[in-house]
């Protein structure tokens, strides 16, 4: 695809040869403009076909559920871009693809994987002996971080000698633990299975839940809770079943409990479909059990108006606790003792 130049701004695209001056009419490979230009102009061009189609700069991919369907987008594109006078070059285009290449990844109806030429060119690359040379590094990696676990922790000290200012560039310096970080992210992407697969919406979503740390059950719930709600861009209209070794917790979408902290959260619940809440004995909950015993130590401050909870902090230890849910007349009794608590003892 091409992109005209307006004429009043071909002249800054001049070149001179041995023969004559030339100008571009149409937007160059390297002017620092053009790419985000041409993407901007791609998105407005295909912005009715945003539901079937992505599109990289010149690269557009249609995605479609079945064979009639896809001619039924592909024609849709094709109009869009005559509309616009767009031209396409049909050799480089690749219709009706079960598997295909895409900006460095294999895409196929269930999985995406990185593009085994590029690892292999990645897995070949030298320790950085320069900034330019880390950061380029860095750049290669982090295309593929989605398949790399824990991406953000082992590229962590190359990352504490590459982000330096302009003045302190000359400081760079490789180390020993930035070798170690270099060769456990060329292992894993050489050794570790390197796809993602998609979710199958017709499914319903399995969520095992234990938090062993918390033992109320009004703690069990939010866990829960912040749970879907982290996940909740993928769990919108599906089918959800909760697994949980609090078996209190069962009935907690269909039948009042006596507390009122879990009825408020089974009410912010009910925007899920919640298919089923399943009792699990502990000794079968192995592996929520022992990822609740070995947090990576992300640390999320619970948020008191995302399920109306009073959160408050005990200055003398680092555990976070939950308020009770305090009525008019305790608080009122609180009051009194507080203020006859403050008042200066009466003189005998």
């Amino acid at each position: 695809m091409e992109i005209t130049l307006q004429t009043l701004d071909r002249f800054k695209t001049a070149f001179i040869t041995p023969f004559d001056l030339y100008e571009w009419s149409v937007f160059p490979q390297g002017l620092r403009n053009a790419p985000p230009s041409f993407q901007r102009i791609m998105n407005k061009v295909l912005s009715s076909c945003t539901d079937f189609s992505l599109v990289y700069l010149d690269d557009i991919i249609i995605f479609s559920r079945t064979y009639d369907e896809h001619l039924i987008h592909l024609k849709q594109i094709l109009n869009a871009l005559q509309l616009h006078n767009l031209i396409v070059n049909s050799t480089k285009c690749e219709l009706v693809k079960q598997t295909m290449e895409y900006l460095g990844h294999v895409i196929n109806s269930t999985t995406i994987t990185p593009l085994p030429d590029k690892i292999k060119s990645i897995s070949l690359l030298p320790e950085p002996k320069s900034l330019a040379q880390a950061n380029r590094l860095i750049g290669a990696l982090s295309w593929y971080r989605k398949f790399i676990p824990r991406f953000a922790s082992i590229v962590a000290p190359i990352h504490a000698v590459t982000n330096l200012t302009k003045s302190n560039r000359h400081k760079f310096k490789w180390g020993s633990e930035q070798s170690k970080a270099f060769r456990d992210l060329k292992h894993l992407l050489i050794s570790s299975p390197l796809f993602l697969n998609f979710p199958d919406d017709t499914q319903p979503v399995l969520l095992s839940s234990s938090q062993k740390r918390y033992h109320p059950i009004e703690l069990e719930a939010l866990a829960i809770f912040k749970c879907i709600n982290r996940m909740k861009s993928f769990l919108y209209g599906r089918d959800i079943i909760i697994f949980t070794d609090n078996c209190s917790l069962c009935n907690m979408m269909n039948k009042t409990i006596s507390n009122k902290r879990v009825d408020n959260i089974s009410l912010l619940l009910q925007e899920f479909n919640i298919k089923q809440i399943v009792h699990v004995q502990g000794k079968y909950n192995c592996l929520p059990d022992y990822l609740s015993r070995h947090p990576i130590g992300y640390d999320d401050e619970l948020l008191d108006s995302e399920y109306g909870l009073e959160f408050r902090r005990d200055q003398s230890s680092s555990i976070q606790l939950i308020g009770a849910v305090v009525t008019r007349s305790k608080a009122k009794a609180a009051a009194n003792v507080t203020s006859s608590s403050s008042s200066p003892p009466q003189q005998q």
